[in-house]
């Protein structure tokens, strides 16, 4: 039976979230702690046992120019013993329908392999959201680096307008109010990722960095063109790598031109959203907190 979760469920979404993902339950607690609203997030139970749950995210999409309501489906797990009974495609289609419902136009997913892309689409779910990535030694980020920066001292929420400002020409990407930017953040923090954030005299700046074999991966970054050789500078001395890989809008953000485009999401239209109405182009979704 389908239904939102309960507020005295914690314990159990915790043990489904190990369960499925392999994680601590130090992962999962810590999200249930920052996110858990009982509105975001629908499970099915059979037999009295939960099997499967999804949490469906606040946030919205650039449609045409203008950010309209939206989610983004989360940490969507079933028990492997219940696996193969179309349990999830259920569920996320009670999704669609519990977003319809409350006014979100689209819902967003980031599946994390081939197959599970596969098995969105046969949920209505089409590619849609891309990023490039683009490799950087060392040496050249120190050619572009420049000193004189101070520490970030400013709100989460003048960084998540940063990143809406930066955003505002690529239609179709997926933006997060002020309070879901700084939890996510601090969700990629608690699995080990370091934000790195500097004030400059053309405004803030800021990188969420995740450190792997030596090599440094910038999951999101988000810098004016006049303040990123201060943000360089920053990653330089903060999150010291020998290879440094970029993760990067599309059509903004630093190195121009440069890397590899990758699928990086998918999206389904809700109710009254139209992927027509949004502009052609490559739409970013970035800070998925894969």
């Amino acid at each position: 039976m389908i239904a939102f979760a309960g507020g005295g469920m914690r314990r159990e979404l915790s043990g489904l979230w190990q369960e499925c993902f392999g994680d601590p339950a130090a992962y999962p607690e810590f999200f249930l702690g920052l996110f858990f609203a009982p509105q975001d997030c629908l499970v099915d139970r059979e037999g009295g046992e939960l099997a499967a749950a999804v949490y469906l995210l606040p946030a919205q999409v650039l449609e045409n120019g203008r950010p309209v309501q939206a989610h983004y489906i989360f940490a969507a797990a079933t028990a492997p013993r219940f696996r193969s009974r179309g349990i999830m495609s259920r569920l996320l289609e009670r999704a669609a329908e519990t977003g319809a419902a409350r006014g979100d136009r689209y819902s967003a997913v980031l599946p994390s392999n081939e197959e599970l892309y596969r098995f969105y689409a046969a949920s209505g779910y089409a590619d849609f959201f891309s990023v490039r990535a683009a490799d950087v030694p060392a040496s050249r980020l120190r050619a572009a680096a420049r000193g004189g920066w101070a520490p970030y001292a400013g709100s989460a929420d003048a960084l998540n307008r940063l990143r809406t400002e930066l955003l505002a020409e690529s239609d179709g990407s997926l933006l997060w109010s002020g309070e879901m930017f700084r939890k996510s953040v601090a969700m990629s923090g608690a699995y080990g990722d370091r934000l790195v954030a500097v004030q400059t005299g053309a405004g803030p700046a800021y990188a969420l960095c995740h450190m792997e074999n030596g090599a440094c991966m910038l999951l999101e970054t988000a810098a004016r063109k006049a303040a990123f050789p201060f943000l360089a500078d920053a990653i330089l001395r903060e999150a010291p790598a020998e290879r440094y890989r970029f993760r990067l809008p599309a059509d903004g953000g630093p190195f121009p031109g440069e890397g590899e485009l990758l699928r990086f999401g998918m999206i389904k239209a809700l109710g009254g959203g139209d992927r027509g109405a949004i502009r052609p182009g490559r739409p970013y979704l970035g800070l998925g907190m894969d």
